[in-house]
């Protein structure tokens, strides 16, 4: 029987509880349960119920949804359809297994039909709460405006626009700022003045033309040269043998008598170009695609008067639109090798100290495709200190008028990184093109005989997803050379004891008990002391495999010298991202960049489908070598028992002078803190805010300076969205 809803005006406050009106419409088997809980299963990816709504008034509503689950989030969408049924608006609601969510619906109407979605996904669940109240004008004005202020958005004075706002922090990808808003409060603010040097520094502007390059864009460039604040400059043209006649005629009118501006024809030669060249200029690509900031020599400037060991200095850039207009940002990280071989995220505009590379190589490549990317590796191998001497400036330098990234320059990039490689003596590498992702996709070798990997996963009772975790891993895993030790948590289901019992029958399985209150890092801990292998997998025992090759993946990574601690992509069950690396930072402590992006989403920069380097990687799934683990005197087990304990490790073996590494290619779900439970009591809570403290006191996570995260970017979200509003600290160079 269904409840009755009064069909006047509904008074302010009044609150409904919606369960007994839902009614399955597709993807559900659904039973009542008493107190009228609602249990049910959704068989698709879009259940749905419909919701007897029609008697509702015009007005705010503010939804409190409480569902438990086997999943630890579920994507909530509340749907509504107007009269008229050609018009509908989705209201996401993301929704944490055992905790109330809440957010306002707007009836603009009245009378809207509302659907409601649970999940997303295939996944059990019991609604315990769904209920509808019915709250004023200033309940809900004050209410977005706490929301967007809590994550320092701006707070619209238009309700219209407060509510787009308000509404955009629930999807899953998070809100958007404006970036025009960006360039005009933010980016004015962090441009440092010219310094007075009577040892000026000089700089070498060199511009390869071919004939792809419009004189539009040529003369736009050249005018953002003459503009400069730092005026030492020279400008060489370098056009290449395509180039016609009348082009020239052209050019030489832009270039109008300028005594800073050369050309290199083919007149002379290689040597006597060089002859004309200053010995200590520095070198700055500057190819005809881009607009140089008015500023951009002036950094320059600054960063090589303090930092005179750097060889290699790139920047920040955006996008020109069809009017003119800034957008698209590239808000590049500081120094990630592993992301650069992926892709050339670092682009065309790269400033070269004074006699690292050859006028003659710079010559001879500007001819071929992805010049920038082989000349980029030509001078890394000159580097010694590569970490010290490439610099990063956290600062829009280049406003590029069109992309160089596409298929050509893809498949050529995998030619030039494969003979980089082999000339280091990283022999053996794959090297794949992958056209559809705009990436590299390097498969580092393994040892003739495959070492032997530990894969450590504690448990306490939760049979169901304990069995889901290793038969994936033995059902699904290609890698062969592997143990598996359960770590036993004080179990007590007797069909958990009873299945950890048959384990022991299995030759690479051993069974250890754990018989101590539970602390995650002393599991583990106590688990290393008891392997066989040289290096250990950190399991959780909510982990499902996805894809089969994921140890191989992560052991080859683990393997090279130079990387510590190897993470995976994880997913929620729903096939949103729960893990995609680790920033340091975020929430003033760490948190997951991508956070509930689709799996099939490129993220920022093509982020989610490069294998690269983060400051931290999530223990849920992590490989490394034993020998490092030791090293770094393995998890702290004293601060941190449950929380954080990852970070803090990944953190140690980064200060060892290792790299941590974060690849797309070892795909996972992980169905996260199901056995654990959630942090809902005072003493959980307690002793999160503890162990949290400790990780910000040690670390400074709260200054937010992460190397491989741009402060440009948002440090109260996971979205990789603009930090507009945030107290911003943005060094000039990093």
């Amino acid at each position: 029987m269904k409840t009755e809803i009064s069909k006047i005006t509904i008074p302010h406050f009044t609150r409904y509880d919606l369960r007994p009106l839902l009614i399955p419409l597709q993807g559900l088997e659904v039973k009542s349960e008493t107190h009228g809980n609602v249990v049910g299963r959704s068989t698709t990816n879009q259940p749905n119920f419909s919701i007897d709504s029609k008697y509702m008034s015009r007005g705010w509503y503010m939804v409190e949804v409480l569902i438990e689950s086997n999943l630890s989030y579920l994507n909530a969408i509340f749907t509504l359809r107007h009269n008229d049924r050609n018009k509908s608006q989705k209201l996401h609601l993301p929704v944490r297994n055992g905790r109330i969510s809440k957010r306002l619906l707007w009836f603009a109407r009245g009378g809207e039909e509302l659907q409601f979605s649970p999940a997303q996904t295939e996944c059990k669940f019991t609604i315990r709460q769904l209920t509808l109240v019915r709250v004023s004008f200033f309940f809900a004005r004050d209410r977005m405006r706490s929301r967007l202020k809590r994550r320092q958005l701006q707070v619209p004075f238009r309700l219209t626009n407060r509510w787009a706002c308000y509404d955009a922090t629930f999807r899953p990808t998070g809100v958007r700022v404006s970036y025009r808003d960006w360039v005009n409060k933010i980016e004015p603010t962090f441009w440092p003045d010219p310094l007075d040097s009577s040892d000026k520094i000089k700089f070498l502007l060199l511009m390869p033309i071919d004939i792809n390059d419009s004189l539009k864009s040529i003369r736009s460039t050249i005018d953002s040269i003459l503009d400069q604040d730092y005026k030492t400059w020279q400008l060489f043209i370098l056009p290449s043998d395509e180039i016609t006649k009348d082009t020239f005629i052209e050019l030489d009118k832009i270039v109008n008598g300028n005594d800073r501006i050369k050309w290199f024809d083919k007149s002379i030669s290689v040597n006597q170009f060089a002859n004309l060249i200053s010995f200590d200029a520095y070198q700055l690509l500057c190819p005809p695609r881009a607009s140089l900031a008015s500023k951009a020599l002036t950094c320059l400037q600054h960063v090589l008067q303090s930092k005179p060991h750097a060889k290699l200095i790139y920047a920040d850039e955006d996008f020109l639109n069809e009017a003119g207009k800034r957008c698209l940002p590239d808000f590049k990280p500081a120094w990630n090798p592993d992301l650069f071989f992926s892709r050339n995220y670092i682009g065309e505009f790269v400033l070269f100290a004074p006699g690292l590379v050859d006028i003659s190589e710079i010559h001879r490549l500007f001819s071929e495709d992805a010049w920038d990317y082989s000349l980029f590796l030509l001078a890394l191998r000159k580097l010694k200190e590569p970490q010290r001497e490439i610099i990063h400036i956290p600062r829009v330098l280049f406003h590029r008028q069109k992309s160089f990234y596409n298929t050509r320059y893809l498949q050529k990039s995998e030619h030039i990184l494969k003979t980089y490689l082999n000339d280091v003596g990283c022999r053996n590498v794959e090297v794949k093109a992958m056209t559809n992702h705009k990436v590299l996709k390097l498969r580092w070798p393994l040892q003739k005989e495959e070492p032997l990997v530990s894969l450590l996963i504690p448990t306490r009772d939760m049979l169901s997803i304990l069995r889901q975790c290793i038969e994936s891993i033995v059902n699904h895993t290609t890698y062969r050379n592997y143990e598996i030790l359960v770590l036993d948590n004080q179990s007590v289901d007797p069909k958990t004891l009873k299945y950890l019992s048959a384990l022991k029958g299995y030759p690479n399985v051993r069974v250890l008990k754990y018989d101590a209150p539970f602390n995650y890092s002393a599991i583990n801990n106590f688990g290393v002391q008891h392997i066989r292998g040289d290096f250990v997998g950190l399991i959780n025992n909510d982990i499902e495999v996805i894809s089969p090759d994921w140890l191989n993946e992560m052991v080859s990574h683990a393997l090279r010298p130079e990387i510590g601690c190897v993470g995976a992509k994880l997913y929620y069950g729903d096939g949103r991202i729960q893990h995609a690396g680790v920033v340091v930072g975020l929430g003033r402590l760490a948190g997951h960049p991508h956070k509930f992006y689709h799996r099939n989403e490129e993220g920022y920069m093509n982020r989610l489908m490069c294998t690269q380097n983060f400051s931290a990687v999530t223990a849920a799934c992590l490989v490394v070598r034993k020998s490092i683990y030791e090293t770094v005197g393995g998890l702290d087990e004293q601060h941190f028992e449950v929380a954080f304990n990852d970070v803090d490790f990944c953190l140690k073996v980064k200060e060892a002078g290792y790299r941590n590494l974060w690849t797309p290619w070892a795909e996972m779900y992980h169905h996260e803190s199901i056995s654990r439970g959630i942090d809902n009591t005072p003493e959980k809570r307690a002793r999160f805010d503890r162990e949290a403290m400790c990780l910000k006191t040690r670390w400074s996570t709260h200054e937010g300076k992460d190397p491989y995260y741009s402060p440009f970017l948002t440090h109260t979200r996971e979205d990789f969205s603009l930090g507009l509003n945030e107290k911003t600290k943005a060094p000039l160079w990093r």
